[in-house]
Formats: structure tokens, C-alpha cells, sequence
């Protein structure tokens, strides 16, 4: 079982680029994020609703994309340490983008939040690209 792990993940470096690999799993780590977005903003305020979700997806991105996409191999420490600066700094500007399209413009929270991460897919990139996962 772990030949055949590690044969497709070989072929999964050596065959898929890194900006589709970035999207297949940030696709994925964004799909969970925003259905749990989108479920807690029934039970609570989008602002709760957006730690919430930050909290728990965090996690998962920083590891999904250290690992399966950006192949991280040093040291692990100091890349969570960036990547995490990297989110924070994410939560501070989708806070921002949420305030004036929610409560400004009165867009529905779930268009909102999608549009605030097809404006922040870019951004993520880069920053895990060049700083984060280097």
C-alpha cells in the first residue's frame, strides 16, 4: 500500500503543475471552508461565522497545501509560522471585504464570501508560492 502511495504521489509532482495543484486542493480546502461558512452564518453572524471557519480551515490549508502542493520540505516550524501570518492577514482583509459588501452594499453573506475568494485565490497563491512554502 505504501509502493502504490508513493508512486502516485511521484506522478502527482512530476506530472501535475503547481498552479493546478493549487487549485484541485485549495478547491477542495476552499469548498469545506465555505460550506462551513455558509452553515454557521444560519446560526450565528457572518463575523463569528468567519473565525469560525478561518479556525478550523486554517489547519487544513496550511498542511493540504505544504504538502500536496508546494512539496514542502523544510522547516516545518518556520513555514507554519509564515503561512499563518499569511491567514491572519487573509481573515483581517476578508473581514474588510465582508463589512462593505454585507453590511454597506447588503450582498447576501454566501455571494459575499464567494467573491471575496475568487478576489483572494491570487493573492494566496503568490504568498504560499513565494514566502510561505519557498
Amino acid at each position: 500500500m505504501i509502493k502504490l502511495y508513493k508512486l502516485a504521489e511521484r506522478w502527482w509532482f512530476a506530472n501535475i503543475p503547481d498552479k493546478i495543484r493549487f487549485i484541485l486542493v485549495g478547491g477542495f480546502n476552499t469548498v469545506v471552508s465555505y460550506l462551513i461558512f455558509v452553515s454557521l452564518c444560519h446560526i450565528c453572524p457572518y463575523e463569528v461565522a468567519l473565525i469560525i471557519t478561518y479556525a478550523l480551515g486554517i489547519n487544513l490549508s496550511i498542511f493540504t497545501m505544504r504538502y500536496y502542493v508546494f512539496s514542502g520540505k523544510s522547516n516545518l516550524a518556520k513555514q507554519y509560522v509564515k503561512a499563518l501570518v499569511t491567514y491572519v492577514i487573509m481573515i483581517v482583509g476578508n473581514y474588510i471585504f465582508l463589512y462593505i459588501f454585507i453590511d454597506i452594499y447588503k450582498q447576501a453573506p454566501w455571494l459575499a464570501q464567494a467573491e471575496y475568494t475568487v478576489v483572494s485565490t491570487i493573492a494566496l497563491y503568490l504568498a504560499h508560492k513565494k514566502i510561505n512554502f519557498k
